[in-house]
């Protein structure tokens, strides 16, 4: 046998007896896993955020409402996420149908300083939002889902709200040279 020989056997007999000293040993650990499977059914959003958590309620700029006068669909919408704040009961609660309408009809009549993508990205999130909710209360899912639909309903009209404001000044700023 060669030495070249010599060095792969020596290599192979300490190769197999560390697996085997490996395999042998045992620990005083459990084998049991550490991974657990939540059967409660609250959301990855609830999970971030504080239960007690307080929504940060904007109003529309009174400069900004007199250019929203003629969007009546708008106002419509606010009346329903008005109510849904105050847990009362509100058109979200209805039928798809009813909901389709109500943001079908935000293309109608809006002002044109509004008409812009962030304001209707930010319509589209809401839409899914108050589909979430509809499907939440509808189906009778528990009350923490329904709470976290809502929130999300909630949050979402007021990102709205608050591109609305920005959209608005932005539109009204002159620039002084």
């Amino acid at each position: 046998m060669t030495l070249q020989h010599t060095k792969c056997n020596i290599f192979f007999v300490i190769g197999c007896l560390s697996l085997m000293s490996l395999l042998c040993c045992k620990s005083n650990e459990k084998n049991t896993s550490n991974i657990e499977l939540s059967t409660d059914s609250e959301s990855i959003i609830t999970e971030n955020k504080p239960r007690d958590q307080r929504l940060n309620t904007m109003e529309i700029d009174d400069s900004a409402l007199s250019e929203l006068d003629l969007w009546t669909a708008f106002f419509v919408l606010q009346k329903e996420v008005l109510k849904l704040e105050e847990n009362k009961p509100n058109a979200f609660q209805g039928s798809e149908r009813n909901i389709r309408g109500y943001f079908k009809d935000l293309s109608l009549n809006i002002p044109e300083v509004f008409n812009t993508n962030p304001i209707w990205a930010r319509l589209k999130v809401l839409e899914t939002g108050v589909y979430l909710y509809n499907e939440y209360t509808n189906a009778q899912a528990t009350p923490e889902l329904v709470t976290t639909a809502r929130n999300t309903v909630l949050i979402a009209y007021y990102n709205i709200v608050r591109q609305i404001n920005k959209t608005h000044e932005k539109q009204t700023q002159t620039i002084k040279e």
